[in-house]
């Protein structure tokens, strides 16, 4: 009995500090890119213990070759939330983007987060080049300038954040009957082509404590159904 009390007690307190904070986080289930310089699999970064440190997002083409779309996917459970609430940014870390002129204050980039209809990792035959149920046909149809949510310009390297409170508030009041999970990326504004960033990949083999992406949550009075009691809002935790 003394056992079960302290662990409601604990449980509590955790639930009034998120409160009191006003923030919580719903970190990334998976995150992947695609690529036209893939030759196979041509989405890459999901497995667990990858070999890859980032997921690039680039200009449509880069190189000579059909640029490249990072997705971030999430465990979001609207059963949590009774409510709007007051604001939800996207945050990711972003690092050398390879072989790619990384960003700096002379060569920034413009990068955009797009609302999907469908789940990337469900809807694309990872071993088609091209075609239907290809991943350069998602790519084409869903990556596009009506889908773009939020675009910030990227100049250095660090922690990233795009404004996605109406898609959030979409996703708390209807689910993913109208939009999935998932958040896609683009340089489609970028007005000088070329560009290219590098985010930090959740489940690189390598990883040493960099920031993964999440979402982070203000929550409006009274938007959070039993936080705490019911495990955090958050999805499957890979890392920190």
């Amino acid at each position: 009995m003394k056992t079960m009390y302290t662990q409601a007690i604990c449980t509590l307190a955790f639930a009034a500090g998120i409160s009191n904070a006003g923030i919580a986080d719903i970190h990334v289930d998976q995150d992947y890119m695609s690529s036209g310089f893939f030759m196979s699999d041509f989405l890459r970064g999901e497995e667990a213990n990858s070999s890859r440190a980032s997921n690039r997002a680039t200009s449509p083409v880069i190189s000579g070759f059909t640029g490249e779309t990072s997705y971030f996917s999430f465990n979001f459970d609207r059963s949590q939330f009774n409510g709007p609430v007051d604001q939800a940014m996207f945050r990711v870390e972003n690092v050398s983007a390879g072989f790619f002129p990384d960003v700096s204050f002379e060569n920034p980039a413009e990068i955009s987060l797009h609302s999907l209809t469908s789940n990337p990792l469900v809807e694309i035959d990872q071993d088609l080049a091209s075609g239907a149920g290809s991943w350069i046909d998602y790519r084409d149809s869903q990556i596009t300038t009506s889908s773009i949510i939020a675009t910030s310009t990227i100049d250095s390297f660090g922690i990233q954040e795009w404004d996605i409170t109406a898609l959030v508030n979409e996703w708390i009041a209807n689910g993913d009957t109208n939009f999935s999970y998932t958040l896609g990326t683009s340089a489609l504004l970028d007005p000088d082509g070329e560009a290219a960033v590098g985010f930090v990949n959740s489940s690189y083999v390598g990883f040493g404590g960099e920031f993964t992406a999440r979402i982070s949550v203000v929550p409006a009075p009274g938007s959070l159904a039993l936080l705490g009691m019911t495990g955090l809002i958050a999805t499957r935790r890979r890392r920190n």
